[in-house]
Formats: C-alpha cells, sequence, structure tokens
C-alpha cells in the first residue's frame, strides 16, 4: 500500500533523495505494524482474528479511499475533507472512475492475506499467550525504537517562512500542511494518524493574537497599496453579472458546443492563462469562495460554508453594496447545498435563490427541470429577481455540464440533443450536449437584456469553477486541453470578461481565481485595500507573475524574473496568510 500510495505523486520538482524518503516512510510503516501487532496477544484467542480483520478492512478503505482521491483531485486527503463526503457520496460512480490495476491488485493482496490467515489459523491449535505483557512490551519497544529512528532521520527544520520549508523533511513532517509530501514521507499509517493529530491539535492550540502578528508580519514584507492604472473604472456604475461554469473546459469552447460563448472570447477579454486551483472543499465551493472573496478555502473544525464566525465586509457583494448594488445569487440545487442559503448571506447577497426550493414552495413551474440551465436562465421569475432599477450584480452557479456524463445524468434526460450519436463517444457527446445547454441559457439571458435594454449598462463575468474532472480519461481531456496530466496544468480554465460593444483583447498574462475579485473591483472603479485579498489585480505593477498552489508549487509566466525561492517562499507566506485571515476573522467588525 505505501509504495504504491507513494509512487502516485511526482515529486521530482522537490528534489527528494528517493532512497533516504523511502527508508523514513518505511520505518514509520513497519513502526506502526509492529504497534498494531502488540496488541493482538492482549486479545482472547477467538478475539484476535476479528482485531485482525477489522485492522485489515480499515486499512484498505483508507488506501483504496486515498488513491480515488488523489485520482479525483490530485492531492491526498487529509481529515478535514472528511466534512465534504456526503456531498460527493452522490457522485461516488465518478470517484470510482479512478480505481486502477495497481490499486484493485493491492487491495486483493490484502484481502488474500485475510483469507489465507482464516484458513491456517484452521489449522492451528489454538493457545493462549503465556507471556502476553512480555510479547506485548517486546514488540511495543521495537516499534518505538523505529520510530524514534525515523523521527531522528527527518534532520532538523528548515528556517520558517523560506523555500527551503518546501524541500526540508523535518519541515513538512512539523507543519503538515501539504498533503502530497507529507504522504512522501511518513507513508500510509503515519500519514492518516498524524493528519488526525494536526486537526485537533490545530484546533485546541489556536492563537488568534500570534497569527494575527504573522498577517502583520507578512504585509510588512508583502504589503501594498491601492493605485489605478489603465483598466480603472472602464466599466463604472455598470451592472455586473457573474456566471460561473459549471466544468466548462477550455477545449469544448468551439463552434459545436459553445458558439455563443466562443463569441464572448472574441468580442470581449479573453484571460487565456487563468488556473483554478484547487485548496479545499469540494472544487465547485472552493472557486466559488475564491471570487467572492479573494481568498481560498481551508481546512478547519468546519468547512467553510459552515465556519459562521466569519465577517466578509470585503467580499464582492458587500463592497458593491456599500456603492449602491443590489445583490442577490442563484443556482438549480437546493439552498442546503453546501449550505448555500446561510452561506451566501454572510458573503453579503440579500438572497440566495435556489430553484429546487421555490420549486418546492410553488414560486416556480413544478414541470420544469431547472437543474438544466436553459430553464433556469430562460424563467421570466428568475430574470425579475436578477435585475433592478439600481446597478444590480446577480452571481450565478450553472449546473448542466456536472458529471456524471452517462446517459442517467438527470439534465441529459431532459434537454435537447443536437448531436448526432456517431459523432463523438458517449461519454463527449454527453459532455459537449450538457456544455452545449449552459452556452444556449448564456445566449438566452444576454437576448433577455438586450431585449429589456439592459445590456449596454451590464458587464459579464463568465469564468469556470475547475476543468471537467469528472471525465473518466484524464489522458484525453489533457490531450485535448495541449497541457500534461497534471493536476496544476489541467487547472487552465475558462475566464471571460464581456459587455456589449467593448474592444477584444486576448489578455496572456497569468492569474488565479483569487485574482478575479479586486481585478473586476478596480474595472468597476471601487477602490479597496489590496491587502485584504490575496489576490492581486491584474493589471496593476504589483500583480505577481505566477500562480500558486495549495502544495505550496507554482506555474510561473515565461516573464517572471523571480527566482523559484522566491516564489516557493511567497508561496508559502500566501498559505498561511490565507489561513490565518480566515481562522482569526482577521477582517471581522
Amino acid at each position: 500500500m505505501d509504495v504504491f500510495a507513494t509512487s502516485l505523486i511526482d515529486l521530482n520538482s522537490y528534489g527528494f533523495g528517493k532512497f533516504r524518503y523511502s527508508l523514513l516512510w518505511l520505518g514509520f510503516s513497519m513502526s506502526w505494524i509492529l504497534i498494531f501487532l502488540s496488541i493482538m496477544p492482549l486479545f482472547k484467542k477467538k478475539h484476535r482474528l476479528i482485531y485482525y480483520y477489522v485492522l485489515n478492512v480499515i486499512w484498505i478503505a483508507v488506501f483504496v479511499t486515498q488513491i480515488c482521491y488523489v485520482g479525483q483531485l490530485g492531492k491526498f486527503m487529509i481529515f478535514s475533507d472528511l466534512f465534504v463526503a456526503g456531498e460527493g457520496l452522490q457522485y461516488i460512480k465518478t470517484v470510482l472512475i479512478h480505481l486502477n490495476p495497481g490499486m484493485v491488485i493491492t487491495a486483493l493482496l490484502s484481502v488474500g492475506c485475510m483469507v489465507g490467515v482464516y484458513f491456517l489459523n484452521k489449522g492451528v491449535e489454538e493457545k493462549e499467550y503465556k507471556n502476553k505483557k512480555v510479547i506485548f512490551i517486546i514488540l511495543i519497544a521495537i516499534g518505538l525504537t523505529i520510530r524514534m529512528i525515523s523521527y531522528l532521520s527527518l534532520g532538523s527544520v528548515a528556517t520558517p517562512n523560506t523555500w527551503k520549508e518546501n524541500y526540508n523533511a523535518k519541515s513538512i513532517y512539523s507543519n503538515f500542511t501539504n498533503p502530497n509530501t507529507s504522504m512522501y514521507i511518513t507513508g500510509l499509517y503515519e500519514y492518516s494518524i498524524r493528519s488526525v493529530y494536526k486537526h485537533f491539535y490545530n484546533l485546541i492550540t489556536l492563537d488568534k493574537t500570534a497569527l494575527k502578528k504573522e498577517i502583520d508580519h507578512y504585509d510588512s514584507i508583502y504589503g501594498i497599496n491601492y493605485s489605478t492604472n489603465d483598466y480603472t473604472g472602464i466599466f463604472k456604475g455598470k451592472n455586473v453579472v457573474y456566471i460561473m461554469m459549471e466544468s466548462i473546459d477550455s477545449w469544448i469552447i468551439d463552434d459545436d458546443t459553445m458558439p455563443n460563448l466562443k463569441h464572448l472570447q472574441e468580442t470581449g477579454m479573453n484571460f487565456t492563462n487563468r488556473y483554478s486551483p484547487f485548496f479545499n472543499g469540494g472544487q465547485t465551493i472552493n472557486s466559488e469562495f475564491a471570487l467572492n472573496t479573494g481568498l481560498y478555502a481551508i481546512s478547519s473544525r468546519d468547512t467553510i460554508y459552515d465556519m459562521d464566525d466569519i465577517d466578509y465586509n470585503y467580499s464582492l457583494a458587500n463592497i458593491l453594496k456599500s456603492n449602491g448594488y443590489s445583490a442577490n445569487s442563484f443556482h438549480a440545487n437546493a439552498g442546503s447545498f453546501y449550505n448555500r442559503s446561510s452561506f451566501h448571506k454572510r458573503l453579503g447577497y440579500m438572497h440566495h435563490y435556489a430553484a429546487l426550493d421555490m420549486q418546492k414552495a410553488g414560486m416556480l413551474n413544478e414541470d420544469k427541470n431547472y437543474y438544466a440551465d436553459t430553464e433556469l436562465f430562460g424563467d421570466d421569475d428568475i430574470y425579475k429577481l436578477m435585475t433592478s432599477d439600481e446597478p444590480f450584480l446577480a452571481f450565478f452557479t450553472t449546473y448542466s455540464a456536472h458529471l456524471e456524463y452517462t446517459a442517467s445524468n438527470k439534465v441529459y434526460k431532459t434537454i435537447k440533443h443536437p448531436y448526432d450519436v456517431d459523432k463523438y463517444n458517449e461519454e463527449e457527446l454527453i459532455y459537449r450536449t450538457l456544455a452545449h445547454d449552459t452556452d444556449t441559457a448564456i445566449k438566452s439571458l444576454i437576448d433577455k437584456l438586450e431585449k429589456h435594454g439592459i445590456l449596454d449598462n451590464t458587464v459579464l463575468v463568465l469564468v469556470s469553477d475547475h476543468y471537467v474532472y469528472g471525465y473518466s480519461d484524464a489522458d484525453y481531456v489533457a490531450l485535448k486541453k495541449n497541457v500534461l496530466n497534471d493536476q496544476k496544468e489541467l487547472q487552465n480554465t475558462p475566464f471571460i470578461i464581456w459587455t456589449k460593444d467593448m474592444e477584444s483583447k486576448t489578455i496572456d498574462k497569468i492569474l488565479d481565481t483569487a485574482d478575479i475579485l479586486p481585478t473586476v473591483l478596480n474595472m468597476l472603479g471601487i477602490a479597496y485595500n489590496p491587502n485584504k485579498y490575496m489576490g492581486t489585480d491584474i493589471f496593476s505593477d504589483h500583480a505577481d507573475d505566477f500562480v500558486w498552489f495549495s502544495d505550496g508549487s507554482f506555474i510561473k509566466s515565461k516573464d517572471c524574473t523571480l527566482s523559484d525561492e522566491a516564489i516557493l517562499t511567497k508561496s508559502n507566506y500566501n498559505i498561511k496568510k490565507n489561513k490565518d485571515i480566515l481562522l482569526t476573522n482577521y477582517y471581522g467588525n
């Protein structure tokens, strides 16, 4: 299990010496195995086999879950990720796509051992251990000795908040913030147990005063002042419609599948080098949070949408409301999903309109499938709730292109199918059909805004939440995107800003999801405190020429003049500041 798990992540960029790090996880794992075995003699003879089976089943389950998780999201699961497991269970079939032969064989070997032990046990005369305590002490002593050797072999920690932290075994182990490198060093057993320990340890030892001082220290190094640029105020006073497009990937924006979105790309501002890094929670809610706050979700005792002790006075909705806008959000699903009804109010929206709830309350047509974007966007009642006589902000989260891409998809079964069944393989045909529905919905909304004379004074912000990770063949997706099958490269996703009769531009400056909020605020001519966001206005002089990810890694532009060491150091600071802001409610009232 350890060999297979640690082989899944390519850590060549970290320069880890494979032999040394293999000894580390091997030592930690052997120590836990001995500790587990030491307990066995303490059981009565009839209970030993049960203990052995329970232990095996638990670790097989942990192993399979981790492999599926890393296959889907590119990183190993941490304990707090279990708090969003409920939302993912409905898509279990898609998760199981990432079952692979190596994992299955490894799991079957463990099951084979269980079967073998059962039959071997039947042929052995049952005897009670005469020296239970001695056996226990010997095995525990050996296990703890191996563990101590492994711990000492980690070496000493690197200087905090430097690029060396990323490469230092003891720093990785102590911080335990990078799931992939932590697994590589510690192995499956130590990683899983330490993940639980660190979760509760961090909750108990949380020192908000110390964390606030760290934020102040960060701002003394990287703090910036608000400044204007050539794009400041170009959309001043316009209505703002955000459309966060579920699973709309770059490779399907073409004349066949999404001709309307392609037109918006060609006649608006097309940001070709935008990335949607995944931090914590579901990928959709992670991007939704970043678009609304300029921050990324964190792992804590609660998921980000259940944390009710944070004031988002700097959010998109709150900033625009303070400048005379109304603000409402819309989605097809129930408001309880991701707790959006409550969460979006904390983000500053006056109302979150959940179509499923509105149907149940008799406010929308009960016969329509509002999961289809054409139904949601085409509904006259939704349109009336979106618009206002005063400037308005409307935040839409689309649904149509949501996984799974099978004939049983609840949207696919009710929408028009524009493609010949021989044109694409089944999965791609279904995905394109769903994406086409999103495209048609966007066009219908634009047409309505035009019909009611609002389009001239409205700016659309169209942004994908993530790449199409629900597609079964990641290699095929990477090929279509012309990128490596890598979780960072795959997250290059669409971002378009469009308003009628604007000058078209293709912008290849590198940016991530958190950069979109300050960029839009600047284009609306709204002054803000740039230090409240982890993102930056990409048109400003202080915009970064790199994007950073939850594991501290990065992608930099070809024009970036910073050294890798400087980028890694700032990425470490970014991850810590982002988490500290939310844990301490740093900008709260």
